[in-house]
């Protein structure tokens, strides 16, 4: 269940980042903390995925948008396909944590 939670505020955070002008002027303001932030937390993401055996695609996906998103126009697209594949990973958690009982 920590993983998913985790999850859906790195989505929420990656919504926020991938807004036009403001998401880039946050990172931008920040000089470029906000990434390696977000990729610490999918580290740590990751790392509990691996430890309670769920799905590691999210994580991963998250990790190299961190990574490849300091190309500003090009960031703004990926924190965009972070978000939904980080999203739709973290609902498939919730359901696997639920059905683990």
């Amino acid at each position: 269940m920590l993983t998913a939670l985790l999850k859906f505020v790195a989505a929420g955070i990656e919504f926020f980042l991938g807004i036009p002008f403001v998401g880039g002027a946050f990172i931008f303001a920040n000089a470029w903390g906000p990434l390696l932030f977000m990729f610490l937390l999918y580290l740590g993401i990751l790392i509990l995925s691996i430890n309670y055996k769920y799905a590691k695609w999210g994580a991963i996906t998250g990790m190299a948008v961190s990574v490849l998103a300091i190309v500003p126009v090009v960031g703004m697209i990926l924190h965009w396909v972070a978000f939904f594949v980080i999203l739709f990973d973290g609902i498939y958690n919730y359901k696997q944590a639920k059905a683990k009982g």
